[in-house]
């Protein structure tokens, strides 16, 4: 879908204005005959000087030929009517530019790798600062909010102190038009919460979520996308989507209900490893290309000695299904053993991006495109 960015001065307003100037051109041409013509001793820059002068009614003063003068009252008006035109059009523009960044209407066409929270929750200002905490070189001003909350909402967290350069959207993120007004082909992440603005049950919101997901797809397919939803249906749809990350807080709720039957303290440990406020949590990091090749042990060992960080477990395929698969298929080409290129061809359609693998043997082999799971000091 092609952009048209909005300009300031169309076709039509150069037209316009091409046209009155040429109209002026003249008649300051025919002025200056008709004075000449009647004796009086100016040149055109006089001429010139004096019908601008006509703006303010002194033409009077200076024109004394019935003619000039009628000359001069034509001039007067049509200097009226074009500074009408020019100011006008200057206020509307103005006025609208203010209006649009008052209601966040906005277009934020410039932004590129930046994150975009699709819906509103009503403790969303925590979780917009748990973002920058935990990206720490994020700038707030990379961090978009679109959502049809209520305006008085929207107005009080733009207006919050800690939220300033917080990037807010209104309008309905299950369009197209509203996803592309926040550069949302060269966003980073996204994030769907999914809001209830007309009192839907679980499934149409979830659907709304799942409509999203599908359009940020296909306008990014390399976005990182993290949907939330309530329903285990919409769940699956997701994950048959190979949506990034599913958040379905209902199975989370769940499992520590049921858990906490067995063992005593299980919410308290889950809430440590996410985040307990002391600085330590649960993180990923991507291996680096010198552990290609060897054990999990010796990943291990490195990290507990030199960093003094417990590893937990290794994340498989980390990444973007398109980047992943398109980085395989590309690595195939390369190799002249069929046998080798047909394995890696299953191993394309068999994918499954970021597969968690906790506690893994010692003589496990770390491969490429993973991440460690550990526990330890935010960066």
């Amino acid at each position: 879908m092609k952009k048209h960015r909005r300009r300031i001065f169309t076709k039509y307003h150069i037209i316009i204005f091409v046209t009155l100037l040429t109209i002026y051109m003249g008649l300051v041409v025919i002025n200056y005959f008709a004075l000449k013509n009647s004796g009086e001793d100016c040149s055109f820059i006089d001429v010139l000087w004096v019908d601008i002068l006509t703006i303010t009614g002194n033409d009077y003063e200076y024109i004394t030929t019935p003619g000039a003068r009628l000359i001069g009252i034509f001039f007067l008006i049509l200097s009226l009517l074009f500074l009408s035109i020019v100011t006008g059009y200057i206020s509307s523009l103005l006025v609208d530019r203010k209006l649009n960044s008052k209601r966040g209407l906005k277009r934020m066409q410039n932004l590129k790798k930046h994150i975009i929270i699709c819906g509103w929750k009503n403790d969303i200002k925590s979780l917009i600062l748990d973002i920058l905490r935990k990206n720490k070189k994020l700038p707030i001003d990379q961090i978009v909010v679109v959502t049809n909350e209520d305006v008085d909402k929207i107005q009080a967290l733009r207006d919050d102190a800690e939220l300033k350069g917080l990037n807010i959207l209104k309008g309905d993120y299950t369009l197209e038009q509203t996803l592309n007004n926040v550069s949302a082909k060269y966003a980073s992440k996204v994030l769907i919460l999914g809001e209830n603005q007309e009192n839907l049950d679980a499934e149409l919101v979830d659907s709304r979520v799942f409509v999203t997901a599908l359009m940020f797809r296909n306008i990014n397919s390399r976005c990182h996308i993290c949907a939330e939803i309530k329903t285990e249906r919409y769940k699956n749809y997701l994950e048959a989507q190979n949506c990034a990350e599913v958040i379905y807080t209902d199975e989370y709720t769940r499992y520590i209900l049921s858990t906490s039957t067995n063992y005593s303290g299980i919410s308290k440990v889950l809430s440590s490893f996410l985040d307990n406020g002391d600085g330590k949590s649960v993180q990923i990091e991507k291996i680096a290309d010198k552990w290609i090749g060897k054990p999990y042990i010796d990943l291990f060992n490195w990290y507990k000695q030199e960093k003094n960080i417990l590893v937990i477990g290794i994340l498989e395929n980390m990444g973007v299904e398109k980047e992943l698969k398109h980085e395989i298929l590309a690595e195939a080409q390369k190799s002249t053993n069929y046998g080798e290129i047909i394995q890696k061809m299953r191993t394309v359609k068999t994918l499954e991006t970021n597969h968690p693998l906790l506690n893994p043997s010692d003589d496990y082999i770390l491969d490429r495109n993973m991440g460690v799971i550990i526990i330890g000091e935010e960066i």
